[in-house]
């Protein structure tokens, strides 16, 4: 696999409204010519990890009141997208969400505005989705599972990219013949050494039978000279109705 060389995280699309929308409201929606910004939580998103992803929309600087306000999540593939309710926050609309695989994804800002009746989208925003990543030493990090989300009670394949870190900070070439070691801790405390290989050049797999929902830890040591670096991923482990069992959990988008 070849590095994700972009620190990019976020592209910005054209935010504009749906055309066929119809309106029970003599003015309509696209007389308000509203602004539609799409705000990140973070500068690089990343699989595994929670994201607010915040909607703000006013008119001539004035914010725009919903009735309801959704974010629709589609993977570039054509996959199916998701819908999460949006809540209030200080400026506009907001969700929490976790992304379980790479790509690109289109976001989809939905709403119905005070005066109307009929859902319809309002602004559109493309953002970049990495695998989670780690500095273990000199080394750049990447976790990898093979399917995700990871459901209760199913055995997945746990992999982690190992580069070389670049002049300009980010990940290089894949660096092969490394003493790597890899254990999971799970929720009940227990831990469980995993067999490692390097099936691939920088490419260091293990399996894994997750039990019951919750937020395991992936512990990765790499030796480096006479001292062994350690890295620590967070994975979470869903119900089929998509919570974790605690406070880590939230809506999941995958493809």
């Amino acid at each position: 696999m070849s590095p994700r060389g972009s620190s990019v995280a976020v592209l910005v699309l054209a935010a504009g409204l749906g055309a066929c929308a119809t309106w029970d409201n003599p003015t309509a929606l696209s007389d308000l010519n509203p602004d539609v910004e799409f705000e990140i939580s973070v500068a690089r998103v990343e699989t595994f990890e929670d994201v607010e992803i915040a909607v703000h929309i006013s008119d001539n600087g004035a914010p725009i009141e919903m009735h309801r306000s959704q974010l629709q999540i589609q993977h570039a593939s054509g996959s199916d997208p998701e819908v999460v309710d949006m809540e209030p926050d200080e400026h506009g609309y907001a969700a929490h969400v976790r992304f379980f695989e790479e790509g690109e994804y289109h976001l989809h800002f939905l709403g119905i505005p005070k005066g109307h009746a009929i859902m319809a989208e309002i602004g559109q925003h493309d953002i970049e989705v990495h695998n989670q990543h780690r500095l273990v030493g000199p080394y750049w990090v990447e976790l990898e599972i093979a399917s995700a989300p990871i459901l209760e009670n199913t055995t997945a394949h746990v992999s982690v990219l190992v580069y070389d870190v670049g002049t300009d900070g980010l990940p290089a070439d894949l660096v092969t013949g490394l003493d790597v070691e890899m254990a999971i801790h799970a929720p009940d405390d227990s831990e469980t050494a995993l067999s490692v290989q390097e099936e691939n050049i920088g490419e260091y797999d293990g399996e894994f039978a997750f039990g019951a929902a919750g937020v395991y830890e992936l512990h990765v040591e790499i030796l480096v000279g006479a001292d062994h670096e350690e890295g620590e991923f967070h994975i979470p482990v869903m119900t089929e109705s998509g919570d974790t069992g605690d406070d880590h959990g939230g809506p999941g988008h995958g493809h």
